[in-house]
């Protein structure tokens, strides 16, 4: 296997997208870039988050960046499928501008915790 030349020798290349589980503390930490290409690494995630008793999850995005459509769709599509299995799901650490889209797509009130949850325009 040949190390693309920016990666430092015996270091692997970080992948687009890093999914860490905290199942004791029922959090899950995405890193990187959520888009068309790396939706599913979040659908896996989920795939795992069923498997546990947990009931309760929050899913810190402080250190992801969604850059498209695809990306927005999977953070809907993974609370919805988590709430059809009795499960709930709120973000820590959203940007103001996925903030803004969250709320403009009327996820806000649902996936924002109450301090960071923007008020929905009448």
């Amino acid at each position: 296997m040949s190390l693309p030349p920016s990666s430092p020798v015996g270091e692997l290349p970080r992948p687009p997208l890093l999914a860490e589980v905290d199942v004791v503390g029922g959090r899950l930490r995405l890193i990187g870039r959520l888009d068309s290409r790396t939706a599913r690494i979040l659908h896996s995630a989920v795939s795992g988050l069923l498997l546990t008793e947990q009931r309760r999850w929050v899913l810190d995005v402080a250190a992801l960046t969604v850059t498209d459509h695809t990306g927005l769709r999977a953070i809907g599509a993974a609370y919805r499928r988590l709430l059809r299995h009795d499960r709930r799901m709120t973000l820590s650490g959203t940007s103001p501008d996925l903030q803004r889209v969250l709320t403009r797509l009327r996820l806000g009130p649902h996936l924002l915790d109450d301090d960071h949850a923007e008020p929905v325009p009448a």
